[in-house]
């Protein structure tokens, strides 16, 4: 039989209407749980990446009030990934013995010309390209405070604690190692690279650092507080879902009920 017009108006309100609501609140919270998943398995998938940084995210619930008298069925409610923001916690200390390899301890990062501009990274996984000039291992090459560093192939490197490269008592050139005001504000750009968010943020020389020559910077990753926030998210996410079906069971029952009472 179908539902009288004035009843199914009245499905629309009260107890039901908070079923809907609770369809919907769970339905977010599921899709905020899969985002965090997605952050915490790139970490993971990272761990053993040089000088990468892993990241973290927060999650809010908020209402937004509605300016009319209707009783609206969602009431825009949301649950969000508010904010995912990048650790830039120093990592774990690899030695290499690589005169190539560098480990900035402390502030700063090294500048790097990619083919998409200028970007900034922890990696000191460096190399010489067939001009000799220090190069990543994509073939980037690494500024100096005077240009690109260029140096013999076939002699012993030393490079000082401030980033000047030094070969039979020769300066070839120094890091530019640079630093940004803090808090960071960075975008990842691949490779363990970042870019400023914001166009013509002002770069300045790094400071509190000493260069590590024959090392490299590991993850920052926390293996084992990942996996219990993987753990964690995928349980939230399984509470999420069956507080999905139950009310969509109790919200089907109830429409059945209705009509046939109708």
């Amino acid at each position: 039989m179908l539902i009288h017009s004035a009843v199914f108006q009245n499905l629309l309100t009260g107890e039901t209407q908070k079923m809907i609501q609770g369809l919907y609140t769970a339905t977010q919270g599921m899709t905020s749980h899969v985002k965090r998943q997605d952050q915490i398995a790139n970490n993971l998938a990272n761990i053993n990446t040089t000088g990468f940084k892993q990241s973290g995210s927060f999650t809010k619930a908020y209402q937004k009030y509605l300016t009319n008298d209707q009783n609206q069925v969602f009431a825009n409610r949301e649950i969000k990934t508010d904010e995912v923001y990048i650790d830039y916690r120093q990592g774990i200390t690899k030695q290499t013995n690589n005169p190539l390899d560098f480990f900035i301890e402390g502030d700063g990062f090294f500048k790097i010309m990619t083919t998409d501009g200028v970007r900034y990274s922890r990696n000191g996984n460096f190399s010489l390209n067939p001009d000799g000039l220090v190069v990543t291992s994509d073939g980037s090459k690494v500024m100096g405070t005077e240009g690109y560093i260029r140096v013999e192939p076939d002699l012993p490197i030393t490079v000082s604690a401030s980033g000047e490269f030094i070969q039979k008592g020769e300066s070839k050139g120094v890091l530019n190692l640079v630093d940004f005001p803090k808090p960071y504000e960075f975008l990842r750009s691949g490779n363990s690279r970042f870019r400023p968010s914001v166009p013509g943020q002002p770069e300045l020389r790094a400071q509190q650092y000493t260069l590590r020559q024959g090392y490299l910077e590991g993850s920052n990753v926390d293996m084992i507080r990942n996996m219990v926030n993987m753990i964690s998210a995928h349980r939230n996410y399984e509470a999420d879902q069956k507080a999905l079906h139950a009310q969509d069971e109790t919200l089907q029952k109830a429409v059945n009920e209705v009509g046939r009472v109708g």
